[in-house]
């Protein structure tokens, strides 16, 4: 019988073996099974909270791993993980990791949206990418097959199904994909990134360090696991470290904010990444009663994914005073999937840096002008994480100085290998390891400041949407001109978010009422993208600007939307 030590010695060995081969995959495995009654994360929904141990997602994690291999799936084979806000989430992720397939979540249907737009919409997703599997509970696969929704070759794994086992472990290579990130949650589901395990492992041990994150932190949040923020945040990260998490439906967490908070307390929670609008969400629904909270016990509430704001921040400051919220513990990051996650961090020992411009002196190309008073008033995103390389570039792909506006463009270790089964998309934007973001900013004492986007990226409440998208869904409405459409993005200071204007041109000799077409253009965008236009203007043919190349100019009618309408109506 061996002794203690020499067994000890033995676990040793295999796991520094597997660690050289894949950090990601030899911390997960290690985490889960260790120690393995501690806690994993708490799921906070419907149903109350329920408790998640190590074991138990281990468990988890070997059913579905039993579960893709009775599936006949291949090393690197593609899994969509269709689940709600359920502990399966975890075991199905995990489990195709640890069994060498490839997992991906996507967002399901939610009450407000049309089933069949909605599932209809994945199709050409679908076709295209054609995953070997697919996960979700039972009435999910009944919604996508009663919507006409066709999977060919495509294993159908229903959660009911699964059953839990012991822990598998198939080690692949560091530059294997290890997962794909999918876009927010719209038609925009085209954009697979495809991430390394070299990649995700090399991003989380450099921001980790850029926070001074350890096994005494304690995330909490609301976010959805098929958005990067929630996914690696909040999910990949903690697996990796071995640090516990609190995890609250999304959809419970919008009508009931005050969960995060009152989660914060009950947990003493450190750490939480959120849009710029939750910020905003959390003091319009629960200032009042914000010194019921106590919130003390965090280290970071990291504004991310939108653009932060500082009005957010200093309505946040002021609002939970009483909860024990102080300005140093208010902090940004800019981050993109594209990237794993993080990008730039401000430092968790200082407030971020606000300064005021010129707002005329924010245009690409030109030099920021600071001021004292008036203008515009920026927060920095930080400084960049270690290895990661931030330049400024002009439409000529040529470095800007400091201080000058220009598209951000990236490089490091961990940017990504391309969108998966899109070389088209993949040449645009990463050329020679540098990742052009599409986004504009500039830098300033050596601190990264994100100004917006230069395509057509909407982002509402978090949820990323593309006009041109939004416009090609609405194109098949009855009275409308196809192709005659526009969708633009206004500021609203009141959430804390970008809303989604909506314009569009009616046929000359449609004879249907403005009221009845704005209606199917609501009942559309809501159902494909689940995000509601703020307002929907039916106008005249010809009421639309062109450029002079025949397309339509998203810049000039809104500027014709905005001198007309005096603002975005209430």
């Amino acid at each position: 019988m061996l002794c203690a030590a020499v067994l000890f010695e033995m676990v040793l060995e295999s796991y520094v073996a597997i660690f050289r081969k894949n950090r990601y995959l030899a911390n997960l495995y290690r985490n889960l099974t260790e120690s393995d009654d501690q806690t994993y994360c708490r799921l906070i929904g419907a149903g109350g909270e329920i408790h998640l141990t190590r074991r138990d997602v281990a468990q988890a994690a070997g059913g579905y791993g039993k579960a893709y291999r009775e599936a006949d799936l291949r090393q690197n084979d593609l899994v969509l993980i269709f689940l709600k806000h359920v502990p399966d989430l975890y075991g199905s992720f995990f489990g195709a990791m640890l069994s060498g397939v490839i997992p991906s979540f996507m967002p399901c249907v939610s009450a407000r949206q049309d089933p069949k737009l909605y599932w209809s919409s994945h199709a050409e997703l679908l076709r295209r990418i054609r995953p070997a599997a697919i996960v979700a509970a039972r009435d999910t696969f009944a919604d996508m097959q009663a919507s006409g929704l066709l999977f060919d070759d495509t294993a159908l794994i229903e959660t009911e199904s699964v059953a839990p086992a012991d822990l598998a472990l198939v080690v692949r290579d560091e530059d294997n994909i290890a997962l794909l990130q999918h876009s927010s949650g719209t038609t925009g589901l085209k954009k697979g990134v495809a991430l390394s395990f070299r990649a995700v492992a090399d991003q989380i041990e450099r921001y980790a360090a850029a926070l001074e994150i350890s096994e005494t932190d304690r995330i909490v949040h609301w976010l959805p696991l098929y958005h990067d923020m929630g996914l690696i945040a909040c999910a990949v990260l903690p697996a990796y470290l071995g640090v516990p998490t609190v995890h609250i439906d999304p959809l419970h967490w919008v009508s009931q904010p005050g969960l995060l908070l009152e989660a914060i307390a009950k947990h003493r929670g450190t750490l939480t990444w959120m849009p710029n609008f939750a910020f905003e969400h959390l003091v319009n629904i629960c200032g009042s009663a914000a010194a019921s909270y106590d919130l003390s016990s965090m280290r970071a509430f990291i504004n991310c994914s939108e653009t932060c704001k500082p009005r957010a921040f200093h309505r946040f400051e002021d609002t939970f005073a009483p909860s024990g919220v102080a300005p140093r513990q208010l902090h940004c990051c800019y981050a993109m999937a594209e990237t794993v996650f993080a990008v730039s961090q401000t430092p968790l020992v200082r407030p971020p840096e606000r300064i005021r411009v010129e707002s005329s002196s924010l245009e690409r190309g030109e030099t920021i002008r600071r001021i004292d008073n008036g203008g515009i008033e920026l927060l920095e995103t930080g400084t960049p994480i270690r290895d990661m390389e931030v330049s400024i570039l002009d439409e000529k792909a040529m470095p800007l100085p400091e201080d000058t506006v220009g598209e951000v463009a990236l490089s490091a270790p961990f940017v990504f290998s391309g969108y998966y089964k899109d070389p088209e998309r993949t040449a645009k934007r990463l050329r020679d390891g540098v990742y052009r973001t599409g986004d504009l900013g500039f830098v300033h004492n050596e601190k990264l400041y994100v100004l917006g986007r230069t395509d057509d990226l909407i982002i509402v409440n978090g949820r990323n949407i593309y006009a041109h998208q939004v416009e090609a869904a609405i194109s098949e409405v009855e009275g409308l001109k196809p192709g005659r459409s526009v969708a633009v993005p206004v500021f609203d200071e009141r959430v804390g978010s970008e809303v989604l204007i909506v314009m569009a041109e009616r046929r000359r000799e449609s004879e249907r009422l403005d009221s009845a077409i704005q209606a199917d253009v609501l009942r559309i965008v809501q159902s494909v993208f689940n995000v509601l236009p703020r307002k929907v203007r039916i106008v005249d043919e010809g009421w639309l600007i062109k450029t002079t190349s025949g397309k339509i100019s998203r810049t000039e009618n809104l500027k014709k939307f905005r001198s007309e309408t005096k603002g975005v109506p209430a």
